[in-house]
């Protein structure tokens, strides 16, 4: 994980670099907010559509 929970992160930031089929995609933040979850444990193999990150909107200054 690029982050971890607690942490602010803008709009563009890597929060998570998801790899599969032997590449890798990293994962930004869509706004400036705070992480507050992080439900996949590094490592983890994921579904589709499953939630990877959970941030709270702030507004950035």
């Amino acid at each position: 994980m690029a982050v971890e929970v607690g942490d602010s992160v803008k709009a563009g930031d890597v929060v998570i670099v998801l790899e599969a089929m032997k590449m890798e995609y990293t994962v930004t933040s869509p706004y400036a907010g705070v992480v507050t979850g992080l439900p996949a444990a590094e490592g983890s193999t994921v579904e589709g559509g499953a939630i990877l990150a959970v941030i709270e909107e702030k507004d950035e200054q």
